[in-house]
C-alpha cells in the first residue's frame, strides 16, 4: 500500500462529507450508509497497517520556503489509534441509522458533519507535524460544536455546544502558544523528530500542553463541558467519549512524552490532575440519576487514570496507559449505546424512572453486564487486564510516587466499580415500573451494541494479539514498555489480591448507594463557566455600543485624531536637512495642484465634484512619480485610479447627487481631519526618509523582477509576484467594499422610496381635501 494513500483516506472523508451534506437524495439515513464508507476503508488499511507493522509517511508542502507542511505518518500506535477512530467509526454509523427515524430532519447534515468529525481525528491521530496536529486539533473543536449543537432550536444543545467550543477552543490557543515554544527551542516541527527540551522554555511549554490537553480530555477544572456536551444525540456521545476528542488530549500528552517528559513540572502536573480528575469524575458518576451523565461522568474519570499513568513517564505505565485505551474506546461506546437504546425504547434516562430491563431487553442487558463489568475490571474481560497493568505499574514505583498513584488508581477503581454496580442494577435489576411501556427493538442499535460488548471478550481471548499491538504503539511513546505484556492470569500476585479487594469494596459501596434516593447535582462548575460567559459577552455589548456608536463623523475625526497622536514621536526623528522644497518647478505644479484638490475636496456640495476633486489628486500624484523618475510607480497609479473611477460611476449611481446639507461646523471638522491626516502622514515620512536604515534594495528588486518574475514592471512584479498573497487579500477586501458600498445604497434607496410612497397619499389626500 502506498504511502500517498493516507492523503486519499483522509480527503475521502471530507469529499463524502461534502456529497452528502450537498446531495438531497441521501438525506435520509441512507447519509449514513454513504458516510460509513471513507471509515470502513480506513478500518482495512489500518488493520493492513497493524499486520504489516512498516512506517509510512505522506506529506504535502502547504507554503514553499517557509517549512510549513500537511505530514502524515503511520506507524504502529497511529495505526492502531487510527484504527479505533475509524472501527469505532463504522459502528456509530450503523448504531445511527437505527437510532434516528426514517422522518427525522437533518439526517444528511447530522451523517455529514459526524464523518467530517471522523476525518478531523485522524488527521489528528496521523499527524506528524505540529503544525498539521493543531490545524486537526481545531478541526475537531468545530466540528463537535456543530454536532453537540445539532439540535440547534434546543436550548440546552446551544448552551452546551457553546460551553464545549469556548473550552476547547481555549485550549487550542494555549496549544499553539504551546508549540510555538516547543518548535522554537527544538528547531524541528515534526512529532517524530523532537528531541527532549529542557530548562525554563521546557518547562513553559510543557504546562501549556499539558492544560491544553486537558481542556480537550476534560480533565479538571476543564470537565465541566463534556457532561453537558450529552445534549448531542448518543451516536455523537458514543463515539465522542469512546474514541474521538476526548482521546485527543491523551494523544497530545502521549506524543510529546518524549520531548516534555523530563521537564520539571511534567511529572506532578500530570499526575497530579490526572488523579484529581480520576477521583472527581468517580464521584461526580456516583451522585448522577441519568444513566447517561453517570456513564459521561464515567468517561472524566478514566480519562483521568490515562493521563495519571502517562504523565509517570514509565515504560510499564505507558504500556497500561495505552491498555486502557483500547478497552475502554471498546466498553464505553457499547454501554452509551445501550443507553441510546434504552432511552430510544423506553423514552426516558432516569434510573429512578427504569429497572428489571433485563427481561424486556436481554440483548442490552447482556451488552451492558460485559461492557460494564469491563469498565468495573472483573475477569475475563479485556478491561481486566488493562487495569491489572495499571496496578501493576503503580507497584512498580517507588517512594512517594508509588504511594500517591497507587492511593489514587484504588480510590478511583473502587469508585468506578461502584458506580458501574449502581447502573447496572439501577437500570436492569427489580421489576419495570408501572406505566414503563418498552418499544420494539431496532435490529441496527440492538446488533451494533451487541457486537462491541461482545467485543470486550473476545478481547480477553485474544489477548495476545491485543497485547502485541499495545506494546507496539507504547514503544512509539517509550522503548521501554517493548519489556511487557497484557496478562490473561496473573497469578497470585499482590496487584491481583488489590484488583479483588477494589471489586469487592466497590460492590459493597454500589450495592450502599443503589438504595439510597438522591436528587441529581446541580452542575455548578458548568453554571459558572456559562455565567462568565454570560458577563463576558454583555460586557463586550456595553463596549460595542459605546466604540461603534454608528456616528461616522465621530468615527472618522477619532481616526484622524489617533493618526495624529501616532505621529507625535515621529516629529522628534525629523531631520530637517534632508528636506528640500522641491527637486524641479514641475513638482512645485503638480504639488499645487494635488493641495488645491484637497481642498476643493472639504468644499465641493456635491458627490460627482468629490469624485472628479479625488481624481485631480491621484493623477497630480501619478504626474510627480513621473518627474520623480518612477514611470512604473506612475502606472500603476494610473490603473489604481481608472479602478476608483470605475468604483465611483458603481456607486453614484445608487446614491444622490448631492451630498447631505452640512453647516460651517462640520466643514470646520472635515478640514481639521484632512489637515491631521496630511500633517500625520507628513511627519511620518519625512521621519523616514531623515534615517534611513542600509541602502535601497532597488538593484536587488530590479534583478528579482527580471529573473524571478519575468518582468520589467517592478511594480507589477512586486504585486503579483512577490506579495501576491497580500495583492489578493487586498482584491477580496475592495470586492467586499464595493459590494457592500452597493448594498447600503440600494438599501436607502428602496428606504427613499418607501418614504415617497408613504407620503404620497397623505400628499393626495390634503390636495384633496383643498380642492373640496
Amino acid at each position: 500500500m502506498s504511502d500517498s494513500s493516507i492523503i486519499w483516506l483522509l480527503l475521502a472523508s471530507f469529499g463524502v462529507a461534502v456529497l452528502v451534506l450537498a446531495s438531497r437524495p441521501w438525506s435520509g439515513r441512507t447519509a449514513f450508509s454513504i458516510a460509513a464508507v471513507p471509515p470502513a476503508l480506513t478500518s482495512v488499511c489500518s488493520i493492513v497497517w497493524l499486520a504489516a507493522g512498516d512506517s509510512l509517511t505522506a506529506s504535502v508542502t502547504w507554503v514553499e520556503g517557509l517549512g510549513l507542511e500537511v505530514a502524515f505518518r503511520i506507524d504502529a500506535l497511529t495505526a492502531l489509534l487510527g484504527l479505533i477512530v475509524a472501527g469505532i467509526g463504522v459502528a456509530v454509523f450503523v448504531y445511527a441509522a437505527g437510532y434516528f427515524s426514517s422522518g427525522a430532519a437533518g439526517l444528511g447534515r447530522f451523517a455529514a458533519t459526524l464523518l467530517a468529525f471522523s476525518g478531523s481525528m485522524l488527521g489528528l491521530v496521523w499527524a506528524d507535524s505540529v503544525w498539521t496536529l493543531f490545524v486537526f486539533w481545531e478541526m475537531t473543536s468545530v466540528t463537535s460544536f456543530l454536532l453537540v449543537g445539532h439540535k440547534y432550536a434546543d436550548p440546552t444543545a446551544q448552551i452546551a455546544a457553546r460551553r464545549a467550543l469556548l473550552i476547547t477552543a481555549a485550549g487550542g490557543l494555549v496549544l499553539l502558544a504551546g508549540l510555538l515554544v516547543l518548535t522554537g527551542a527544538d528547531g524541528s516541527t515534526r512529532l517524530g523528530a523532537l528531541q527532549p527540551v529542557g530548562g525554563t522554555t521546557g518547562a513553559v511549554a510543557a504546562v501549556l500542553v499539558v492544560v491544553a490537553a486537558a481542556t480537550k480530555s476534560a480533565q479538571v477544572p476543564f470537565h465541566v463541558w463534556l457532561p453537558g456536551a450529552m445534549a448531542a444525540p448518543t451516536p455523537v456521545s458514543a463515539y465522542l467519549h469512546s474514541a474521538t476528542m476526548v482521546k485527543a488530549g491523551i494523544i497530545l500528552l502521549a506524543v510529546l512524552q518524549p520531548a516534555l517528559g523530563d521537564t520539571g513540572p511534567w511529572l506532578p502536573l500530570v499526575v497530579g490532575v490526572g488523579l484529581a480528575t480520576m477521583l472527581w469524575g468517580a464521584i461526580g458518576a456516583l451522585r448522577q440519576t441519568d444513566a447517561k451523565l453517570i456513564l459521561a461522568w464515567g468517561t472524566v474519570s478514566q480519562l483521568g487514570l490515562m493521563v495519571a499513568l502517562l504523565g509517570v513517564g514509565e515504560g510499564k505505565a505507558t504500556f497500561a496507559a495505552v491498555s486502557i485505551l483500547v478497552a475502554h474506546a471498546v466498553f464505553k461506546a457499547a454501554l452509551f449505546m445501550v443507553v441510546g437504546e434504552i432511552d430510544v425504547r423506553t423514552g426516558t434516562r432516569e434510573i429512578a424512572e427504569l429497572g428489571g430491563l433485563w427481561r424486556s431487553m436481554p440483548v442490552a442487558f447482556g451488552v451492558a453486564v460485559l461492557s460494564g463489568l469491563s469498565m468495573a475490571g472483573v475477569p475475563p474481560l479485556l478491561g481486566f487486564a488493562a487495569k491489572e497493568a495499571g496496578i501493576e505499574a503503580a507497584l512498580q514505583l517507588g517512594g512517594a510516587e508509588r504511594a500517591v498513584l497507587l492511593a489514587g488508581v484504588v480510590g478511583g477503581s473502587v469508585l468506578t466499580v461502584a458506580y458501574t454496580l449502581r447502573f447496572l442494577l439501577g437500570v436492569f435489576a427489580g421489576t419495570e415500573p408501572d406505566g414503563l411501556t418498552v418499544a420494539p427493538r431496532r435490529p441496527a442499535m440492538t446488533v451494533v451494541s451487541g457486537l462491541l460488548g461482545l467485543a470486550s471478550l473476545v478481547g480477553f481471548v485474544l489477548l495476545g494479539v491485543v497485547s502485541d499491538r499495545v506494546r507496539a504503539g507504547a514503544v512509539r511513546i517509550d522503548p521501554a514498555a517493548e519489556a511487557y505484556t497484557l496478562l490473561r492470569w496473573p497469578g497470585l500476585t499482590t496487584a491481583f489480591a488489590i484488583s479483588m479487594a477494589i471489586v469487592a469494596a466497590g460492590a459493597v459501596l454500589g450495592l450502599v448507594l443503589v438504595r439510597r434516593d438522591s436528587a441529581a447535582p446541580r452542575p455548578l462548575g458548568a453554571d459558572a463557566v456559562d455565567a462568565m460567559v454570560t458577563v463576558t459577552l454583555r460586557s463586550a455589548r456595553r463596549v460595542a455600543g459605546v466604540v461603534q456608536h454608528g456616528s461616522l463623523p465621530g468615527y472618522v475625526l477619532t481616526a484622524a485624531v489617533v493618526a495624529a497622536l501616532a505621529a507625535v514621536p515621529f516629529v522628534t526623528e525629523i531631520d530637517v536637512d534632508t528636506l528640500r522644497p522641491w527637486d524641479s518647478p514641475a513638482q512645485v505644479v503638480l504639488g499645487a495642484i494635488v493641495l488645491g484638490a484637497a481642498i476643493a475636496l472639504t468644499l465641493v456640495p456635491n458627490r460627482l465634484g468629490a469624485a472628479l476633486g479625488l481624481g485631480a489628486v491621484g493623477f497630480a500624484v501619478a504626474g510627480l512619480f513621473v518627474v520623480q523618475g518612477s514611470p512604473d510607480l506612475a502606472l500603476t497609479q494610473l490603473l489604481v485610479e481608472t479602478v476608483i473611477v470605475v468604483g465611483f460611476v458603481v456607486g453614484l449611481g445608487h446614491l444622490g447627487r448631492d451630498f447631505p446639507r452640512f453647516g460651517l461646523l462640520w466643514r470646520q471638522v472635515r478640514i481639521a481631519v484632512s489637515v491631521l491626516v496630511g500633517i500625520a502622514v507628513a511627519a511620518a515620512l519625512a521621519a523616514a526618509g531623515s534615517r534611513p536604515t542600509g541602502a535601497p534594495p532597488r538593484q536587488a528588486l530590479v534583478e528579482e523582477s527580471v529573473e524571478t518574475g519575468g518582468g520589467n514592471n517592478i511594480v507589477n512584479v512586486v504585486l503579483t509576484d512577490i506579495r501576491a498573497l497580500d495583492t489578493w487579500g487586498e482584491i477580496i477586501v475592495l470586492v467586499a467594499v464595493s459590494v457592500g458600498v452597493v448594498s447600503l445604497a440600494r438599501a436607502g434607496r428602496d428606504e427613499q422610496a418607501g418614504q415617497r410612497d408613504r407620503v404620497a397619499p397623505e400628499t393626495e389626500r390634503e390636495l384633496t381635501e383643498v380642492a373640496s
